[in-house]
């Protein structure tokens, strides 16, 4: 009988484990938290944050943050866009812990 619970318990957490992973566990989708730095009529923009010539994930000015979620493990380019300034910086998502990017914008 205890061979049987053993057994049971073992398949439980493979099952378990195996569902996490494959349903966007974050050991294979990282987050990235975005930043502007500039001039402070550069910061004074609207800027549409893009990753990798993606569509828009958000919009952010000056000091304010944008989280990017559901990046895959690798080197990336985030880019900002306003209708005078723009930047782009690229970072190697690795590791567990998610990374800041600090994207500088100057004028075009």
């Amino acid at each position: 009988m205890k061979n049987i619970s053993t057994k049971a318990l073992l398949v439980l957490v493979v099952v378990i484990l195996s569902a996490t992973l494959l349903t966007g566990c974050s050991l294979f989708s990282k987050t990235a938290t975005i930043k502007l730095s500039g001039s402070t009529a550069a910061l004074a923009e609207d800027y549409s944050i893009s990753v990798d010539d993606g569509g828009s994930e958000g919009t952010i000015t000056g000091d304010e943050t944008l989280e990017i979620t559901g990046l895959s493990i690798g080197k990336h380019t985030f880019y900002a866009d306003s209708t005078s300034y723009s930047g782009e910086k690229s970072a190697t998502v690795t590791g567990l812990w998610s990374i800041t990017v600090t994207i500088p914008v100057a004028a075009d």
